[in-house]
């Protein structure tokens, strides 16, 4: 677990609201969506990466005071070495320099990276033994343009259920044992972090070129028992497997459209869990700006992955379009539109709330969770598991620090609940024809039009 102390909050407006809404569309109209309650920091770095309607005014004005704690949450966010490539003119002097020698430190690291990937491809390959790559350099050019821009930390490899044991033992092998000072574990979908044995001790850089390099081995893509979300069919992605040449050797990866699948999936299990991964959204964003007019993908898309794994895809790629203004295929539009009424409300209301979390504390990605489990009692097993972890949590990995951020989000997780239960009343009271108090429908699927500058996802269900 990251036990580094977090940047103050930084460019907090005095301002607050509840639920911005925010329009989702196949051509985003900038000006639609507002940013105005996210903190200017943040905002600042969210519109200075965007696809469309960019701009590089606020990231100019960040006071000189502020750019420490701003770049210390891009480090975190791992956007720092991407910003410094798209931005660079609008970074101060200083603040360029130090990026530079961050990217500068990271193609040290990267360059072990590569070495002990290598080294592990042909351990396995000697073994025998069947893998895809996630994640990190298979990421590269589909979803980053340069795999320098993806401050990867670890390595991920996929194996079978079956041959889960002998990749332990061949990486057991080269060195790596399991990390016990995270106290870490085998999880629902990976065994625990292994690490060679080293001495090194944190210094506060993320890019620090000697940091030890970890692996997650995995068995299974997601968990349906952990999340309670279904994904059925996560063996096809393994048989689809493609081979390209990384470090020089043939390495399997996933196929394209199971590799932006597998991203989707990925944002997702982090977004439900309360991170803010920012940069994995804009790689989606940067995949559907770039195959925005790409029938032939996304007509094979369709064909390999099934209604309800497309569902969950566009619920990510709706949020990716609605942070970074991205173009997006007709079929995304279609996908979007058809997502079921309590999923667009909370796009439509809540899009924006991991981006104002650090101004406003809030769990609000809970209702996003709910919304897509089907089980009451699977709702109510999340539900606990979010407003009282230290309850359930059997790793034992609750710090003080969490604890204290699980208590400082207790009552907005509480009076957000009650928004929530809130605008699900007016919504099924808008479409309950019964209802003695008619408010404006939710349209049906593939009523809106995305292009219509008077057509948010979600029009006004009186709210």
């Amino acid at each position: 677990m990251d036990t580094r102390r977090k940047p103050r909050i930084f460019g907090v407006q005095g301002k607050t609201r509840l639920t911005p809404r925010v329009p989702w569309r196949k051509k985003c109209r900038v000006n639609s969506i507002d940013l105005s309650f996210v903190p200017n920091g943040v905002r600042a770095v969210v519109e200075a990466l965007r696809f469309n309607g960019r701009s590089g005014d606020r990231l100019r004005a960040v006071p000189e005071d502020e750019w420490p704690a701003l770049l210390a949450w891009c480090d975190d966010r791992q956007v720092t070495l991407l910003l410094g490539a798209r931005c660079y003119g609008d970074l101060p002097a200083r603040v360029r320099e130090s990026v530079r020698a961050s990217r500068e430190r990271y193609a040290q690291r990267y360059a072990r990276l590569e070495r002990d990937l290598g080294e592990m491809v042909d351990a396995f390959h000697r073994q025998r033994l069947d893998f895809a790559l996630l994640k990190g350099m298979s990421h590269a050019p589909a979803l980053t343009p340069d795999p320098l821009l993806r401050a990867q930390g670890d390595i991920d490899l996929w194996f079978t259920s079956e041959s889960i044991s002998g990749a332990r033992e061949v990486l057991s092998n080269l060195g790596y044992m399991p990390n016990r000072r995270r106290g870490a574990r085998d999880d629902s979908r990976h065994l625990a972090p292994m690490v060679r044995a080293h001495n090194w001790k944190w210094r506060g850089d993320i890019f620090d070129p000697e940091m030890p390099i970890h692996v997650e081995a995995h068995y299974r893509l997601w968990s349906d028992s952990t999340d309670y979300i279904p994904i059925p069919g996560q063996m096809d992605f393994w048989n689809r497997r493609v081979t390209r040449t990384i470090t020089g050797r043939p390495v399997c990866v996933l196929c394209p459209q199971d590799l932006l699948g597998f991203a989707a999936l990925h944002f997702l299990l982090h977004l439900m869990h309360g991170d803010l991964p920012l940069q994995r959204a804009w790689e989606i964003a940067f995949f559907l700006q770039e195959n925005a007019q790409n029938n032939e993908f996304w007509s094979r898309w369709r064909q390999l992955h099934s209604p309800a794994l497309r569902r969950l895809q566009a619920l990510v790629f709706a949020v990716a379009q609605i942070w970074f203004c991205c173009d997006v295929h007709k079929s995304v539009e279609r996908e979007v539109q058809g997502l079921a009424g309590d999923v667009r409300l909370w796009l439509d209301h809540f899009a924006l709330s991991p981006l104002r979390r650090y101004s406003e504390p809030n769990k609000d990605e809970v209702w996003l969770h709910l919304a897509l489990v089907h089980s009451p009692a699977d709702r109510a097993r999340v539900l606990l598991r979010r407003l009282f972890p230290f309850v359930l949590s059997r790793k034992g990995g609750l710090t003080w620090a969490r604890l204290a951020h699980h208590g400082r989000t207790f009552m907005p997780t509480v009076l957000g609940g009650l928004r929530w239960m809130q605008l699900k009343r007016r919504m099924n009271r808008a479409q309950d024809p019964a209802s003695p108090r008619r408010e404006s429908p939710l349209p049906p699927p593939g009523a809106i039009d995305p292009r219509s500058s008077s057509s948010p996802t979600l029009r006004a269900h009186g709210v």
